[in-house]
């Protein structure tokens, strides 16, 4: 059999690809009911200028569009760029993508809103988390906020020793038998994953390690970043956030 290792990053077209079969992204009436609870939660209507970080495959960025917003989306997944413009013309709508790392936003006071939704900073340095929040606040106007919803392994307090056994599962998948080995080490989430493909006669070992977050971590990056005001839930209801359990965050220029 064939044989290929995909360390896994956002830049990564295989990775990509791999994430997208394991993980597939919420489809349009998902993609709506989130934006439902954006703009009742944040109390937004259009027209405003959005932007969109991290925007995969356009889901909202379309779906935003459609309800009369200007909306720009970056990613650096060029294959989930490729098929957000598809959708955006199969759907009729104006939205801007580019291929764009979030710390090298140009776009200074631009937006009246941004959005980074399901947004994974644990592939990122400690430096360019820095740099990428701080371009967002930038790229917004006066006023402007930015909502962050965070997706990724989290640090809580006195479980990392827990989880630090390697965990394996096994399970078929059309027609692919998928090892999987996940643990916690060092604050990282290290997982390992076999994939044997018997119809194309292949093995892919899919290599991932993200750096897991604690809630003061990611309320320091956003208060570090200049916003005037930083609001932290567990969910969409307001329920209030804590070092277990955290994931919205409302963040106001």
């Amino acid at each position: 059999m064939k044989r290929r290792i995909v360390n896994f990053t956002w830049e990564d077209e295989d990775a990509q690809a791999c994430f997208a079969e394991w993980c597939p992204f919420p489809d349009a009436q998902a993609s709506a009911q989130d934006v439902d609870r954006i703009e009742a939660l944040l109390h937004l209507a259009p027209p405003l200028d959005v932007l969109d970080v991290g925007c995969g495959t356009g889901r909202h960025a379309i779906e935003m569009a459609r309800r009369g917003y200007r909306v720009v989306g970056i990613d650096v997944a060029k294959r989930y760029l490729d098929q957000a413009r598809q959708a955006a013309r199969k759907a009729g709508v104006a939205v801007e993508f580019h291929d764009q790392r979030g710390s090298e936003l140009p776009d200074r006071e631009a937006f009246d809103f941004a959005m980074a939704y399901w947004h994974t900073i644990g592939f990122m340095a400690d430096e360019e988390i820095r740099r990428h929040f701080a371009a967002i606040r930038a790229a917004l106007r006066p006023g402007g906020t930015f909502l962050y919803v965070f997706q990724g392994p989290r640090l809580i307090p006195g479980q990392e020793s827990e989880d630090a056994t390697p965990v394996r599962t096994w399970q078929e998948r059309n027609g692919k038998f998928i090892l999987t080995e996940k643990c916690f080490q060092e604050g990282y989430r290290n997982e390992h994953c076999v994939v044997i493909d018997t119809q194309a006669g292949e093995i892919i070992e899919y290599r991932e390690r993200q750096r897991a977050m604690a809630y003061a971590e990611v309320l320091g990056y956003l208060r570090a970043a200049g916003f005037a005001s930083v609001e932290a839930y567990k969910d969409f209801d307001r329920q209030p956030a804590g070092a277990a359990d955290f994931q919205v965050f409302i963040c106001r220029r």
